[in-house]
């Protein structure tokens, strides 16, 4: 009887082992998006999907749960949280949201080759922890004016004249306006 509760044990801890490792390690897989006909409805964690958010489903993995998801093809990466359950398709690893899929590329393509890292279980206490260690690179916008590119923080601080779209500034040089004249 010793010798039963010895093995079972020895059982159970290479079990939790093993599944705390695999939960931390990278798969490869094919990624699939969620169409626009599921805007609004229950996901399997009780919010609503929103297609303008940044969550995937998965099968197995908690609610909460922070992946980074890479796109072998092009190399662009999103950070997504699990909030629903699938995919139900053989080879499938990740469903995910609309905006994720435009962050990675793959609205045309519909499926993708990604790799999924586990980055952590989400919790209020460690969401700028997460986050901080896994920053994404920041985006340059363009300025079609000027040509010039500008990081979020640049762009915000331009002027109100150099942040209008270059047509309107062009118009407002253009058109005729009224003038007083000056007396002398």
């Amino acid at each position: 009887m010793q010798i039963k509760k010895n093995i079972f044990l020895l059982a159970t801890l290479i079990f939790f082992t093993f599944a705390d490792t695999a939960f931390a390690q990278q798969a490869d897989g094919k990624a699939s998006y969620y169409g626009n006909s599921l805007h609004g409805r229950r996901t399997s964690d009780g919010s609503r999907y929103h297609k303008d958010s940044l969550t995937c489903a998965h099968r197995t993995l908690p609610f909460g749960t922070m992946l980074k998801v890479r796109n072998v093809k092009n190399g662009k990466e999103v950070i997504v949280k699990v909030t629903d359950r699938g995919p139900f398709c053989k080879g499938r690893v990740v469903d995910l949201s609309m905006a994720a899929a435009k962050e990675l590329g793959m609205v045309a393509s519909g499926v993708v080759p990604v790799q999924v890292e586990n980055i952590g279980h989400i919790n209020d206490a460690n969401i700028g922890e997460i986050i901080a260690q896994h920053r994404l690179p920041e985006s340059k916008f363009i300025d079609p004016a000027t040509g010039e590119s500008y990081t979020m923080e640049e762009w915000q601080k331009r002027s109100v004249a150099a942040q209008q779209p270059r047509y309107k500034v062009l118009r407002d040089k253009l058109t005729a306006k009224s003038a007083t004249p000056k007396k002398k």
